[in-house]
């Protein structure tokens, strides 16, 4: 069975942390796969710097839940296609990792992992994504490429948690999506039928 079968099996079976907050803005993310050989890379993008919130920042494609949604996975998969021309036709979902809240908690993120072809060519919306790349699971997972940034939030300086990977720093919200992932694929490695 190959590593997208048991990813999927993992996301289904296993407990996920859901977040019900009343006063939060719910909000989903395509965390896309691209097939890399025995292995996959994950897409980020990086947000503009004229952005109202999270501005600069690397993320995920998605965005707020929208009426017009029927699902969080719908926004997602619209978001990722506004943002950077992903079909939603072309994504195989897998499943969905837990739901994660950005430090403030104005935010609840539903992230939802989808396999992507590796022909898929991306056009990125210039008024939100500065850039488009890649990181292999490999790199993400690399101690060497983690570590701690000092960020500057409501007046204070913090030491908080990154992957540097390239000219791009994962950090916050996004690191957490990342390193959930990581643990599923982790135990999606380690499964066997």
């Amino acid at each position: 069975m190959d590593l997208s079968h048991r990813l999927r099996r993992v996301l289904a079976e296993r407990e996920r942390i859901t977040l019900m907050d009343g006063e939060a803005v719910r909000c989903a993310v395509l965390v896309p796969l691209i097939p890399d050989g025995e292995g996959y890379r994950v897409l980020y993008t990086r947000r503009t710097e004229h952005l109202p919130d999270h501005r600069g920042q690397v993320a995920f494609p998605g965005g707020k839940h929208a009426p017009s949604d029927a699902a969080l996975l719908d926004t997602a998969l619209r978001e990722a296609e506004e943002e950077v021309g992903i079909s939603p036709g072309r994504v195989c979902v897998l499943g969905r990792l837990d739901d994660v809240t950005t430090m403030a908690a104005r935010y609840v993120v539903t992230p939802f992992v989808g396999v992507i072809p590796v022909d898929a060519s991306f056009r990125p919306n210039p008024a939100e994504v500065a850039d488009v790349f890649t990181v292999g699971l490999g790199e993400l997972a690399d101690p060497d490429l983690q570590g701690t940034q000092p960020r500057s939030w409501d007046g204070m300086v913090y030491q908080v948690d990154v992957i540097t990977a390239g000219e791009h720093n994962i950090w916050g919200l996004t690191l957490k999506i990342t390193q959930n992932l990581l643990e599923c694929i982790e135990l999606a490695r380690a499964t066997t039928l």
